[in-house]
C-alpha cells in the first residue's frame, strides 16, 4: 500500500469552507469603483456587487464597513489602485480519514494564498507542504522540496509550523479533528487535552505518539499529562515511563498500591516526582510521594555522584528541609541543599575537621555549621594573604605621599581593602588576590583630618595609575585629580613637585 495512497487526491469542500470562513476571515475587502455619481462595490467573500446605498457619503480606500449582501466585516479598497501588494497567506494543517485503512488519519500541511490583481477573479492557492500518516503502530511524514520538486521521507515527524511556514499564520480546525479520529483508534487518544500547548498546536506530535504508544490515552485520564507533555515537546521524562507497557503498572512502573497512595495523596505527578520516587526505591529508601516531592532530580543527580549512601544522603536532607521554617526557606530546593553539604564536607577537609565523626559529617543544622567553616575559611585563607602583603608593604611604603590636605599609603591588609570596598560601595576588596601576589599595586587616599575614612582608592600597575575610584566608583573630584597627578609627577616619575 503506497504512502500516497492514503490521501485524497484533491481539496474537499469542508477544507474550502475552512479556508475561506475562518483563515481568509480578517481579509475579506469590498473594491469600490465610481460611475458617474454612483459607486458600486464588489465583495471578495460572497463575490456580489451592488450599489452602496447604505451611505450618503462615499466608501473611503482602507475604511472599514459591512458588506450589505452577506454582512460579512470587510475593509474597503479602491478598485483604481494597484494591488500587487495585496496578498494573504497562510499555513493550514487539515486532518481527513485515510482513503483506505479506516484505522488510520492523514494530515495535510498546506500553504494557501489568495491575491487581487484581478479582484474579480481572484482565487484561492492550495500548495502541500508536508503529509502525514498516522495508524497504529506507525506514523510517517513526507515534505516538498520545491527547488527539487520532489516528496521526501523524513526520519521523525516535524512541525512545518516551527520550520518552513515559521512565519505563517497557523490554523487548525478542531471540529474537523473531531471528525475525523471518530470511529478509529485515535479516538479516546485524548488530543483535546494537548490541542493548545505552545509549539504544538497543529497536534502532528501527538498524534504520531498516539500513534506508536496507546498508553497515551490512559496516562491521561489519570493525570499523567505532565509526562505527556515532556514527551511531546522533548523534553527529559528520566526513563520513568515504559512506553511499550501493556498495562498501566507497567508502563508507569508503579505497583496498584502505589498508584492509588499516588491518588490520595498532595502530589502532582511529573517526570521529577517520578524520577525521585524511584531512584530512592532503587536504593533501598521508600517514601511517600509527597516526601519525594520535598527533593528534586538535581538532588538525585548530584547525591549519586557522593561517597555517601543515596539512603542516607535524602534521609539527612529531607531532615534539614523540614526542620525549622527557615531552614526550609534556606533550602526551598533539595539541590542547594547538596551543594550546601558538599561544599562543608569541602571545608572541613581544608580544616582539617574529622568527617569520620557523624555529628561533624552530618551537622544538625547545615546551613549554621557551613557558615560558620565559610568564615573559618576566608580567615584562614585572609591569613595567608596578609602575610603576603605584608611582606610587600616596606616597598610601597616608599611611594606613601603627603600634599595639601590630602595623603596616601599601601593598604596594609585584606581586611582594610573588604573595608574600603564596603564601605565606598565598590570592588577594590576583590583586588586582595591580586595585591598579594604582586600583580597590581593598591594605595588608599585620606583626607589629613580624617586618616581612618575611606576616601579615594588608588590602583597602580607597572608604575602607572590604572584608576582612581571614590564612592560609587565616582571620578576624582578636582582637588583629588590634581593630588594624583603630583603624586604621578613625583613618586612615579621621579620629578620635583611642580611650583
Amino acid at each position: 500500500m503506497s504512502f500516497y495512497s492514503h490521501f485524497p487526491n484533491q481539496i474537499n469542500q469542508p477544507l474550502a469552507d475552512f479556508v475561506r470562513d475562518v483563515v481568509f476571515r480578517e481579509s475579506r475587502y469590498l473594491f469600490v469603483r465610481k460611475e458617474k455619481d454612483t459607486q458600486y462595490g464588489y465583495c471578495s467573500h460572497c463575490e456580489n456587487e451592488y450599489v452602496t446605498t447604505h451611505t450618503s457619503d462615499i466608501l473611503k480606500h482602507n475604511q472599514d464597513t459591512t458588506c450589505e449582501q452577506c454582512k460579512s466585516h470587510v475593509t474597503v479598497k479602491s478598485a483604481g489602485r494597484g494591488r500587487n501588494n495585496l496578498f494573504i497567506d497562510a499555513y493550514v494543517v487539515w486532518y481527513e480519514k485515510s482513503q483506505v485503512n479506516p484505522e488510520a488519519i492523514v494530515a495535510r500541511g498546506l500553504h494557501v494564498t489568495k491575491e487581487y490583481n484581478d479582484y474579480r477573479n481572484s482565487q484561492i492557492h492550495y500548495r502541500d507542504v508536508a503529509c502525514y500518516l498516522f495508524e497504529p503502530g506507525y506514523s510517517e511524514q513526507r515534505v516538498y522540496t520545491s527547488w527539487r520538486d520532489t516528496w521526501s521521507k523524513l526520519k521523525k515527524i516535524r512541525s512545518e509550523a516551527k520550520g518552513t511556514m515559521l512565519y505563517k499564520n497557523l490554523f487548525v480546525s478542531h471540529e474537523n479533528v473531531k471528525d475525523v479520529v471518530q470511529d478509529t483508534p485515535f479516538q479516546y487518544s485524548t488530543w483535546e487535552r494537548y490541542c493548545s500547548m505552545y509549539g504544538r498546536e497543529d497536534l502532528v506530535h501527538f498524534f504520531d505518539l498516539a500513534a506508536r504508544y496507546s498508553c497515551i490515552e490512559y496516562l491521561t485520564k489519570i493525570g499523567f499529562h505532565k509526562i505527556v507533555e515532556a514527551k511531546l515537546t522533548g523534553d527529559r521524562t528520566y526513563r520513568t515511563i515504559n512506553w511499550k507497557g501493556t498495562t498501566l503498572e507497567k508502563v508507569t512502573r508503579l505497583s496498584k498500591v502505589e498508584l492509588k497512595q499516588l491518588k490520595r495523596e498532595i502530589a502532582f505527578p511529573k517526570p521529577e516526582l517520578l524520577y525521585v520516587y524511584h531512584t530512592l526505591k532503587k536504593h533501598g529508601f521508600k517514601v511517600s510521594f509527597e516526601t519525594a516531592d520535598l527533593l528534586d532530580e538535581m538532588f538525585i543527580e548530584e547525591a549519586l555522584k557522593l561517597p555517601e549512601p543515596l539512603a542516607v544522603l535524602a534521609k539527612y536532607a529531607l531532615k534539614q528541609r523540614t526542620k525549622t521554617a527557615d531552614s526550609f526557606l534556606s533550602y526551598r530546593y533539595g539541590y542547594s541543599l547538596i551543594r550546601d553539604l558538599r561544599d562543608y564536607w569541602s571545608e572541613c577537609e581544608e580544616l582539617g575537621l574529622d568527617l569520620s565523626k557523624d555529628h561533624i559529617k552530618f551537622p544538625n543544622d547545615l546551613q549554621k555549621a557551613h557558615t560558620e567553616t565559610s568564615k573559618r575559611i576566608k580567615v584562614k585563607v585572609d591569613e595567608a594573604l596578609n602575610k603576603k602583603i605584608k611582606n610587600r608593604i616596606p616597598l610601597l611604603a616608599k611611594r606613601s605621599f603627603s600634599h595639601g590636605r590630602l595623603h596616601l599609603r599601601p593598604a596594609a591588609s585584606s581586611i582594610e581593602l573588604f573595608e574600603e570596598g564596603k564601605q565606598l560601595k565598590h570592588c577594590v576588596g576583590q583586588y586582595a588576590k591580586r595585591y598579594a601576589e604582586g600583580d597590581t599595586d593598591l594605595y588608599v587616599v585620606r583626607k589629613n583630618n580624617a586618616p581612618d575614612e575611606p576616601f579615594y582608592t588608588l590602583e597602580v600597575q607597572k608604575g602607572s595609575i590604572v584608576q582612581c575610584r571614590g564612592f560609587q566608583n565616582k571620578d576624582m573630584t578636582k582637588e583629588v585629580a590634581s593630588f594624583i597627578d603630583i603624586f604621578e609627577q613625583v613618586k612615579l616619575k621621579k620629578k620635583k613637585i611642580p611650583a
